[in-house]
């Protein structure tokens, strides 16, 4: 895992600085109060905006992706039945040092890191939306991508573009490519990830600044929960900001996950 030190961001998209003569840009309040005039990040929904300060304090997060292997573990542990056991080992990539990207619902997700809390007594949960994003902006950087850069750059620090469909040509090995500079990998790309949040379109205008968790599961508008780094191979490359929010039924079995551990002790 990767500790990733608390602090504060503007959360959304951030954009960046343009001059103040351009028509499209907007003055936006930074986390440390100055005024910045900025445009948007190009690519990204409503749900986006406004940005807003959030404080977090310091938690871990995986620097892989969950695998198959790992899940298959956490499976047999608790007599739960493989995911897609006939196909294992066939091109389509159903090896064990795969990253999940089929077969896990948010419930599922939910509680395989429910199941590392008890088994080590520490505080393993799903990342909400705020640490997701935090990390992959290595701790709030006005980035669009989580790569080594915040740029995409195929072949070398985002795989390149295919025509190809099928499970090998949307989903790589994890850290087959660089990291984000905090060390964190495949937060861009590879496989759309689960968070802990509820979803709400407007939750921005109303999230409180410390350690949001998203709506309550009450709230009307909340059926869906949030994933977040949606981006394969065959996808729009400009779309796949670190931004972007998705809406997905917690039933949906067509995303991967990483765990979060909420801590800010340095156990490592």
């Amino acid at each position: 895992m990767v500790f990733v030190e608390g602090g504060s961001f503007m959360m959304g998209n951030i954009g960046y600085e343009v001059p103040e003569s351009d028509p499209e840009g907007e003055w936006v309040t930074m986390e440390d109060g100055r005024q910045s005039y900025r445009k948007p990040f190009p690519g990204c929904s409503d749900s986006c905006y406004p940005t807003h300060k959030v404080t977090l304090t310091g938690f871990y997060i995986n620097k892989f992706e969950t695998t198959l292997g790992e899940y298959d573990v956490y499976s047999k542990e608790n007599g739960l039945p493989l995911i897609y056991p006939k196909y294992r080992g066939d091109p389509e990539g159903f090896i064990p040092s795969s990253a999940i990207y089929l077969g896990v619902n948010w419930f599922d997700a939910d509680n395989y890191c429910k199941w590392l809390a008890e088994i080590t007594q520490l505080p393993f949960n799903l990342p909400t939306e705020a640490q997701w994003e935090y990390a992959a902006r290595s701790r709030g950087k006005a980035v669009r991508f989580a790569t080594d850069n915040g740029e995409l750059e195929p072949g070398r620090n985002y795989r390149p573009h295919s025509s190809q469909f099928g499970a090998s040509a949307l989903i790589d090995p994890p850290g087959k490519y660089p990291p984000n500079p905090l060390g964190i990998y495949n937060m861009t790309g590879n496989a759309n990830e689960w968070v802990r949040d509820w979803y709400h379109g407007l939750y921005y205008e109303i999230s409180p600044e410390l350690n949001p968790t998203g709506p309550i599961d009450e709230h009307e508008w909340s059926y869906n929960k949030v994933s977040r780094g949606f981006g394969r191979a065959n996808s729009n490359w400009q779309s796949n900001l670190v931004f972007r929010r998705l809406a997905d039924s917690p039933k949906y079995w067509n995303n991967g996950f990483r765990c979060s551990l909420d801590s800010n002790i340095r156990y490592l």
